[in-house]
């Protein structure tokens, strides 16, 4: 058995037999967590980074403690290494099926039977960035019921995302928040030195959901392809999803 503790990001090695390895997973239960409560649960694809270069928890609690957010567990996924990160997040990884499929299958299931959560789909917001945003909406939109509410931040667009977004079945029930910076329209990808647009297929992924009728919230701000930039997001992101029927 697993011991959390509130207040502190508790790491974990979770043994998933769809991916066939252990994931960490990073989960952060509130300072003021009591089981007499539900909680809603926040699911980031790139875990360490939300929690390292993002913050995403120092922000929630700031917000709880001014009463302008409901009661939340946030719960990362990591990333081994860039390798296997794309093998399994990008839209075209020959492992991002499993990723998905792990989620709502090994994941998702253990969260629920860990903590008291409230076993809805729009109490589950998945988050991501980069392909962690691509493979967040992918799982949003491949499970619309179970996970009926995704914040993305700056998404890998393709045809394959595109593709699913037209064969999604309940997109009523489906909520998307999605963010691009202005300044990625010509920025160096850290891994390859190569140079790359994602303000373009962003706005084409913009004008696509748009189409479909989800309820969706599309923000272009000033910044790059870069936590630094991301970060300033988070509280807005937040208060977005969990903000609504506060139950204190």
């Amino acid at each position: 058995m697993y011991e959390f503790q509130p207040g502190r990001i508790n790491k974990i090695n979770f043994p998933s037999e769809i991916l066939e390895r252990d994931v960490t997973l990073s989960i952060y239960i509130p300072k003021d967590f009591t089981e007499l409560f539900k909680y809603k649960v926040v699911f980031c694809f790139d875990g360490a980074d939300f929690f390292s270069f993002g913050r995403i928890h120092r922000t929630y609690e700031s917000l709880r403690e001014t009463n302008e957010v409901e009661r939340a567990i946030f719960v990362g996924f990591h990333y081994e290494d860039v390798e296997k990160r794309r093998a399994e997040f990008h839209p075209q990884g020959e492992r991002t099926p499993l990723t998905v499929k792990a989620m709502a299958n090994e994941i998702l299931p253990f969260i629920d039977q860990t903590f008291p959560t409230f076993k809805v789909g729009n109490a589950r917001i998945l988050l991501g960035d980069s392909l962690a945003g691509s493979v967040a909406l992918m799982t949003a939109l491949s499970y619309p019921r179970i996970f009926s509410q995704v914040g993305l931040l700056s998404p890998q667009h393709d045809e394959n995302i595109k593709v699913l977004i037209e064969r999604c079945q309940y997109t009523e029930q489906l909520s998307i928040w999605h963010a691009v910076g202005l300044g990625e329209a010509d920025f160096k990808l850290p891994t390859s030195g190569k140079r790359a647009d994602f303000l373009t297929p962003n706005r084409e992924l913009n004008q696509i959901i748009e189409q479909h009728g989800f309820t969706y919230q599309y923000v272009e701000f000033d910044g790059g392809h870069q936590w630094k930039s991301w970060k300033p997001l988070l509280s807005d992101l937040l208060k977005h999803f969990l903000s609504d029927n506060i139950s204190f």
